[in-house]
């Protein structure tokens, strides 16, 4: 049975199975297929030795890896389905995509000779390959240095920062708009049942600051009669302190995803869980879940499976 949560899985899972593993199709390099939908000849479990990588928390991008660098081919079929049951709170999707995360560093410094060296034999070390594996991989970086930058260029050269924030934001949205409408065409089942997630999903805060870059002249109307509705006087320091604000979300959307997590475990807090997420969207709170996988492998965290539970819940039509 859907909930907010399951919703917000629903529309990723178009977005990272259904279209991104048709973009890498036709690249010719598949990062990873799920574990639960593989499907190997004999011949290619004994070319890659026979059993499964169990030294990692990624199995099965080991098992994608290791079948392409054999000389063998990685195909995902858009027609495949597979049923799974997915975690319906924040606890259940941190600790499994945790896992992910470090199997994915685990993966990076495991083949840090192949990447970005081109091969005839495979893909996995053409540009376009590394460029699709470390954009996601280091996208909680990213989002903190774009933050800190223009944080600095605001006290440091604010013109330059307003031109930088305007470039940035723009790319964003012709992103959100082309990632989103063409998701949703994709599987139109999911997308009724996931729209509004699918809207929602890099967070409330960031789907104004896209609106604003669109159509500037309206938000700022917008924002004037606000601040005049709570009486706040619409004074240089107020609107800079708003720019700030603006320009330090993309790392505090993190922040706050994560403080979502936090009070989804106090039972009187509990509620404020699913409007924290909506407010800064379920893209920032996988982006905390892969920052934290980051720290935790350079600490060297023991590795523990903490599989997904399991209900018994689903149902298929």
């Amino acid at each position: 049975p859907p909930n907010w949560m399951k919703r917000f899985v629903g529309y990723e899972y178009i977005t990272a199975q259904a279209a991104a593993r048709r973009s890498q199709n036709v690249l010719g390099a598949m990062a990873c297929l799920a574990g639960g939908a593989q499907l190997h000849t004999r011949a290619n479990l004994e070319a890659i030795g026979g059993q499964i990588d169990t030294s990692s928390l990624a199995e099965d991008t080991f098992t994608t890896f290791k079948t392409q660098l054999a000389g063998n081919r990685v195909v995902f079929d858009g027609n495949a389905t597979v049923w799974a049951e997915e975690p319906d709170n924040i606890d259940g999707l941190w600790k499994q995509r945790l896992r992910w995360g470090r199997g994915n560093v685990q993966v990076s410094f495991r083949y840090k000779h192949m990447w970005f060296r081109p091969s005839p034999d495979h893909g996995l070390g053409s540009y376009s390959s590394g460029l699709f594996w470390f954009c996601l991989f280091l996208l909680p970086i990213f989002k903190i240095v774009a933050s800190a930058s223009l944080v600095a260029l605001f006290f440091i050269d604010f013109p330059l920062s307003w031109a930088a924030f305007k470039m940035l934001w723009i790319t964003n949205a012709i992103g959100y708009i082309f990632i989103t409408s063409f998701t949703l065409m994709i599987d139109p089942e999911t997308a009724r049942n996931t729209w509004r997630e699918a809207v929602t999903f890099p967070g409330l805060i960031s789907l104004a600051i896209i609106h604003y870059t669109l159509f500037p002249r309206f938000f700022k109307w917008a924002l004037l009669e606000v601040l005049e509705l709570v009486h706040i006087p619409a004074s240089g320091p107020v609107l800079r302190s708003i720019i700030l604000f603006i320009y330090f979300w993309l790392a505090a959307s993190m922040l706050v995803a994560w403080a979502a997590k936090v009070v989804e475990s106090r039972r009187r807090l509990r509620w404020l869980s699913p409007p924290l997420v909506y407010i800064s969207g379920y893209g920032p709170l996988l982006c905390a879940i892969m920052f934290s996988s980051h720290i935790k492998e350079a600490r060297g965290a023991e590795m523990t499976w903490d599989k997904t539970e399991k209900t018994g819940k689903v149902a298929m039509p």
